[in-house]
């Protein structure tokens, strides 16, 4: 079971986990484990239910946040029904190391506030951008790419 749009319904996730040991990890925490699919996006494959239930925070987040919010989320193009393994688009351009970027991320750690989401695990000590997390789209926007551990204030 799986959804997805722009013609990732015709992937079968059983296909792509057969053939997941040929593709390169190019990223792994304790919960989760990220593979370049070779096409221009990543797949999140769960490592236990703690996994799973990041890759849910990320769809949910993604799904129902408005579009400024969304805007700045990494895409994510389809995902398994019980949340074993998501697809993103992949992101390489790192963020730079510039006091213009420094601001704009503050600014977008405001905005996200200001919409009652937290970015826990994206903020590191006196406000700098945990690089692992965040990345830039072609058009210079912040981006982040790893949302499983934000948290939503009620």
């Amino acid at each position: 079971m799986y959804t997805g749009s722009r013609g990732w319904a015709i992937i079968e996730f059983r296909s792509l986990l057969r053939n997941i040991r040929r593709k390169k990890a190019i990223g792994e925490g304790v919960y989760r484990r990220v593979y370049d699919l070779g096409n221009g996006y990543v797949l999140k494959a769960a490592k236990s239910r703690p996994g799973r239930r990041c890759n849910r925070r990320e769809v949910k987040i993604y799904r129902s946040s408005p579009y400024k919010i969304k805007k700045h989320l990494g895409k994510i193009v389809a995902y398994r029904d019980d949340y074993r393994m998501l697809i993103m688009k992949k992101y390489v351009r790192k963020l730079p190391a510039s006091k213009e970027y420094q601001r704009k991320f503050l600014e977008l750690v405001s905005r996200f506030k200001q919409h009652g989401i937290i970015l826990y695990d994206v903020v590191r000590r006196h406000g700098r951008p945990n690089e692992r997390n965040i990345r830039l789209k072609p058009n210079g926007r912040i981006v982040v790419i790893d949302y499983g551990n934000l948290k939503r204030r009620k």
